[in-house]
């Protein structure tokens, strides 16, 4: 007998006892849940639904049935789920129209709602009711979908498979089309959304999206992922090394963007007050050229939602007041889109520096505008702050403090200098990226890059002025000697400087690198 709690006792005492069942080895349920686990993540993988995109699940033992159950998502209407359950597994019928029959029972009480949805099957037509379509129940073995939702306590509501035994293909089918559909990715591209209020939805998007083009921010990502371009156009395979860094990015951007419940599901069951653990703002932190913006660009294209990068110039106005209004107007705007957004700051240090006696009012209230906003983000809205810097303290205590994390770009080890090497040197040998990646010790990313470039432009006005030999049949490619050469100039410029600078300390050390005085005394 499966236990089961419904919405209101007065229906639990109505109903007969379920007839008892033929006892089933535990262990051979064990492995069946085990195996029904195994072929709904086969089944994902094989329709191209990335791990994340879909609510957690869980396949389990209850009684003598195998249960597999997930809770839904708020964005996923219970409604379009039914119809797409019931349109998978319903029995396909004719008469009134067409369409699909399921038996479905329902229970209501003041504390909870429940859903009960059974296959039908259809008898032989005899007698007095031949013609007309008569419709049968299944079995107690046959498949049972509960839905079920509290009116007592935030949790959401869940649906469950419940059946004794594995579930044929149809059924399969049914339950990843539910999990795709809860997901988020289905209702994007499915015929059977709403279309009016996807409509209405997009109108104040577009122009939200229009009056942050017309201020100058820059939006990438709109398009959706996987869809209208091939997915690794930009990812992860654009930037060489940085594994641990790319982990973290995951960890604590993408997955909490994609999968939002499964992050508040962890809040819930370990704090006494529900807040939630999702990420408000992170920073990036690291020499220039190491990876940090492209980052940035790869997550704008995964994350399923826009990112909006913000030029320096935008934000700062010579105008009494209107540098702050800006960066609100920014915020706000993102707000407003259904989706939530990415607002990536580039070089955060320029005007949210440490506050002092020599600051500027203008940077202090810029400031001020960046931390309320920080700290006034909804629970709920799916915006994320990504900070840029390669000047960590010069930031304000009070803005490094809100950073929920903070990932560091350092300069590449031999390891990943020797990775970088191998994505604009293909051509050189394993012993020879290997000595490419020692001449480059203490280079950035884009250093190694553009070393990798001179050396391909040396090479090629070599190739032009016949000072190397060319091959009609194979291109001449640049040797490693070329490479060595162009690394080691490159070194010794990146030095020169570094020296003048410790020679003659620049002025940004000595005032806030954003002075608007002379810009506001000219307006004022």
């Amino acid at each position: 007998m499966i236990e089961t709690t419904y919405a209101d006792a007065d229906e639990v005492s109505s109903k007969p006892p379920l007839p008892s069942e033929p006892p089933t080895s535990h262990v051979n349920l064990e492995e069946t849940a085990k195996k029904e686990r195994q072929r709904i993540e086969q089944m994902l993988k094989d329709k191209g639904i990335r791990h994340g995109s879909y609510p957690r699940f869980t396949v389990a033992v209850k009684g003598q049935k195998v249960t597999i159950k997930f809770q839904i998502p708020p964005s996923c209407e219970v409604a379009q789920l039914v119809a797409n359950l019931v349109s998978h597994l319903g029995l396909k019928v004719d008469e009134r129209g067409g369409g699909s029959d399921v038996l479905l029972r329902a229970w209501d009480s003041s504390v909870a709602w429940q859903l009960t949805l059974n296959p039908l099957e259809k008898q032989k037509e005899t007698g007095f009711n031949e013609g007309h379509s008569v419709y049968r129940s299944g079995d107690e073995g046959d498949l049972c979908i509960l839905i079920f939702r509290s009116l007592i306590s935030s949790d959401k509501a869940e649906i469950e498979f419940l059946k004794q035994g594995s579930l044929n293909q149809k059924e399969l089918e049914a339950f990843v089309s539910a999990l795709e559909l809860a997901g988020g990715r289905f209702a994007q591209s499915s015929s059977l959304v709403n279309k009016p209020r996807e409509g209405s939805a997009q109108i104040p998007a577009q122009k939200s999206i229009s009056s942050l083009e017309a201020m100058g921010v820059r939006i990438y990502g709109l398009d959706a992922p996987h869809q209208n371009k091939p997915y690794n156009e930009i990812s992860w395979d654009n930037i060489a090394g940085y594994d641990q860094q790319k982990q973290e990015i995951e960890d604590t951007i993408l997955l909490a963007l994609n999968s939002p419940e499964v992050y508040d599901d962890i809040a819930r069951g370990t704090r006494q007050k529900f807040e939630s653990n999702r990420p408000r703002a992170v920073l990036f932190e690291g020499p220039p050229g190491t990876g940090k913006t492209s980052c940035a660009r790869v997550i704008a294209n995964q994350a399923g939602v826009p990112l909006l990068y913000v030029p320096l110039e935008i934000v700062v106005s010579k105008y009494y007041g209107e540098s702050e209004r800006l960066l609100g107007q920014v915020f706000s705007l993102a707000n407003q889109l259904p989706d939530g957004a990415i607002i990536f700051l580039d070089e955060v240090d320029s005007f949210a520096t440490a506050r002092g006696g020599e600051i500027h009012e203008a940077t202090r209230r810029i400031l001020s505008v960046l931390l309320r906003q920080i700290d006034g983000f909804e629970q709920d809205k799916k915006v994320v702050v990504i900070a840029a810097t390669n000047r960590k303290q010069d930031l304000d205590p009070a803005l490094i403090s809100r950073f929920d994390s903070m990932i560091v770009f350092g300069l590449p080890d031999e390891h990943n200098r020797r990775q970088i090497a191998a994505q604009y040197a293909k051509h050189l040998t394993e012993s020879e990226l290997a000595e490419l990646a020692r001449i480059t010790d203490k280079m950035s990313g884009r250093d190694i890059r553009d070393a990798c470039q001179q050396a391909e432009r040396s090479w090629a006005s070599k190739l032009i002025r016949g000072q190397a030999t060319n091959n009609k049949e194979q291109p001449s490619l640049p040797p490693l000697e070329e490479y060595i050469r162009s690394a080691t100039n490159r070194r010794q410029a990146l030095l020169s400087v570094a020296e003048q600078r410790n020679q003659n300390p620049s002025p940004r050390m000595k005032k806030p690198p954003l002075d608007l005085l002379s810009l506001q005394s000219t307006a004022l």
